[in-house]
């Protein structure tokens, strides 16, 4: 399991909620049975976007403890690209309500990975906008 992610509060968020492990069959004549493989979602996604982020180094328009799109990089490298998971600390979802936040956070057991490496977008001379997309799955 890799470090938790950096200490950079999201611009934004999108979240997906997970579904219940199951599949369809059809058969010839049509019919439709379908097979339930669990009792807790899986497959969470959680996209966040970091805008207007230093490159490596906080610059004199940046608050210096807003992170780097470096830190989110090296983050990425440390867990492998997309191969290792690690836990989300709370301050990720500073600004959402309670509520919504602890359906996200529900399952005491998730863990997050990377689904795709992060994109950067450079918007001026160090300053860039960071996107991430987790993938959020059950530990065993």
């Amino acid at each position: 399991m890799a470090e938790d992610f950096p200490h950079i509060v999201p611009t934004t968020r999108s979240f997906t909620m997970g579904d219940y492990p199951s599949t369809t069959y059809r058969s010839l004549s049509g019919a439709i049975f379908k097979r339930s493989f669990g009792n807790k979602q899986t497959g969470y996604t959680l996209d966040m976007t970091f805008r207007n982020i230093g490159d490596s180094s906080s610059t004199g328009e940046l608050k210096a403890s807003s992170g780097t799109a470096k830190q989110i990089l090296d983050h990425f490298e440390q867990a492998e690209g997309t191969f290792l998971s690690f836990a989300l600390p709370d301050f990720v979802f500073r600004g959402m309500d309670d509520a919504l936040e602890g359906m996200i956070q529900a399952p005491s057991n998730i863990s997050w990975r990377y689904a795709a490496p992060p994109t950067v977008q450079s918007v001026k001379p160090n300053v860039s906008t960071v996107t991430v997309r987790l993938v959020g799955e059950l530990s065993a």
